[in-house]
């Protein structure tokens, strides 16, 4: 196995492709971050001066804000960790330079394996990478008060690397299962930017209080990142209403309301909790990574 392993590094490094989305990855992470934190923040901090809020001593300016763009942006740039692992096995069964990988291990099962053991280093590579970058464009564009505290930004920047780890593995699994490079990338791509959107559009007007979203796959992925950002955001809220002018106490279907409105805000409409979303997100990579290696294993390599 670490033979097999250190065979897919070498394909990885000798090969342009790694750093060649690597370049995307860390523009879209910064500008998108940077870009929407400082509009965001020039936003709120209006919406703060309004003589309401003055009134009613509830500066709402101070809630970390800038974790919306925090949970936007990682759902935005992990689709190149998401294309990299794609790029995995289809891309060598389209060559046909998988055949020489099979004939030589020990299994088809042991080639699989290194795979998926190579590519979930990398898949957490990307995170680091996305979540840093996105942490830094923070930074660049937020105004201090609405950065979050440092348990806030740990929780989003875990949240980042393991929603590029999974997506990384589920794009293997579906390039595992298509067998084909443009295939593959296409039905992702059309899928994760296209068709899920749709649906989610549809299903707000006809079930505007519907779970479905979040139990689908970019819904479930999204809920990752969109579901912790808007808990840490209400939970802000909630204490400075409850400590202005105000000073009544919010009813928990009042707190739930805002906090859908919130996810939804972060791109995660209809998003679970964030620890079950990253449950229904991991069993959705499981279920393709687990249909691509027995489709792989019984694949006609001639």
């Amino acid at each position: 196995m670490g033979r097999l392993i250190s065979a897919e590094f070498r394909k990885i490094l000798t090969t342009k492709l790694w750093w060649v989305l690597l370049i995307p990855t860390v523009a879209v992470a910064l500008l998108w971050s940077w870009g929407g934190t400082a509009l965001l923040s020039r936003l709120i901090n209006g919406v703060a001066d309004s003589g309401a809020f003055q009134r009613a001593d509830f500066n709402i300016a101070a809630a970390p804000w800038s974790l919306l763009l925090f949970a936007r942006t990682i759902n935005i740039s992990v689709i190149f960790p998401m294309v990299f692992g794609a790029l995995a096995l289809s891309s060598e069964i389209t060559r046909k330079t998988i055949t020489t990988s099979y004939l030589t291990a020990s299994s088809r099962g042991s080639v699989l394996a290194g795979k998926v053991v190579t590519y979930t280093v990398w898949g957490l590579l990307y995170g680091l990478v996305v979540s840093g970058v996105t942490s830094l464009g923070l930074l660049l564009g937020s105004g201090s008060a609405q950065l979050p505290d440092a348990q806030g930004w740990s929780l989003m920047f875990l949240a980042g690397v393991v929603a590029s780890l999974l997506w990384t593995l589920l794009g293997l699994g579906v390039g595992a299962i298509v067998g084909n490079t443009v295939a593959t990338l296409i039905t992702l791509l059309v899928y994760t930017l296209l068709v899920e959107n749709v649906i989610g559009l549809l299903l707000g007007f006809q079930l505007p209080d519907s779970r479905l979203p979040g139990v689908l796959v970019n819904g479930s992925a999204d809920g990752m990142t969109g579901a912790t950002a808007a808990r840490l955001i209400v939970d802000k809220l909630a204490a400075l209403y409850q400590s202005s002018n105000l000073g009544e106490v919010i009813s928990a279907s009042d707190r739930q309301r805002v906090t859908d409105l919130v996810a939804a805000a972060a791109g995660a409409r209809g998003a679970f909790d964030w620890w079950a979303s990253g449950l229904i997100f991991a069993g959705w990579t499981a279920v393709f990574v687990g249909v691509g290696w027995l489709v792989s294993k019984s694949r006609d390599i001639t």
